[in-house]
């Protein structure tokens, strides 16, 4: 058996991703029946802390030879929070930057326009991932916490904005390479080695 490579990992990670958001989108139709409300709820959150945690170990994996560098027992590794920020310290620009598809400029040569705004950010993506994180968690009956917990949009919105973060996006590697990375509706994700534009 042969070790896939950090690229193969990513994608792997990111199909992920996509399988997950099915199920979310599965309990939300009813087409998964949660059988009791909080059930249904617990699924969702499940599966959005899930969800959040395969982009971080894949950003992880993107920037593997640097992390594993400054940490050597890497592969121990397991809180989100904590990863995000030490990867963070290695590379400003590791998360992933939501795209439109591709423009051709030139033979060879592809422009991939930035969206403004309908992402998930990398601030909502600590909110989402401590919401979901607190829904999972039995309340303690003697806290005077608001037993609501806020999330930062609707499920379904929370859904869509991580679907258009990652539909078309780019991973900025360490040096200045990068990753184009493609997660169409089915079959494989794609990911290319790109270089920027001069």
């Amino acid at each position: 058996m042969t070790t896939p490579t950090d690229i193969q990992i990513y994608c792997n990670y990111m199909a992920e991703v996509r399988t997950r958001l099915g199920v979310v989108a599965d309990v939300l139709s009813g087409r998964i029946a949660g059988g009791t409300d909080f059930l249904g709820t617990e699924i969702v959150f499940l599966q959005l802390r899930k969800t959040l945690e395969l982009i971080a170990f894949a950003s992880l994996a993107a920037n593997r030879a640097a992390y594993s560098a400054v940490h050597n027992k890497f592969a121990e590794h397991w809180r989100v929070k904590a990863i995000l920020d030490e990867i963070g310290k290695l590379n400003a620009d590791f998360y992933p930057m939501a795209l439109d598809a591709p423009q051709d400029i030139a033979p060879g040569r592809k422009h991939f326009p930035r969206p403004m705004d309908g992402f998930l950010t990398r601030d909502e993506f600590v909110l989402l991932y401590d919401a979901a994180s607190a829904v999972l968690h039995t309340r303690n009956p003697y806290t005077a916490k608001d037993p609501m917990v806020q999330i930062p949009y609707t499920v379904p919105e929370c859904i869509s904005r991580i679907q258009r973060l990652l539909a078309w996006h780019r991973v900025q590697l360490i040096g200045g390479a990068l990753w184009i990375v493609m997660i169409p509706d089915h079959g494989d994700v794609q990911a290319w080695a790109a270089d920027p534009m001069p």
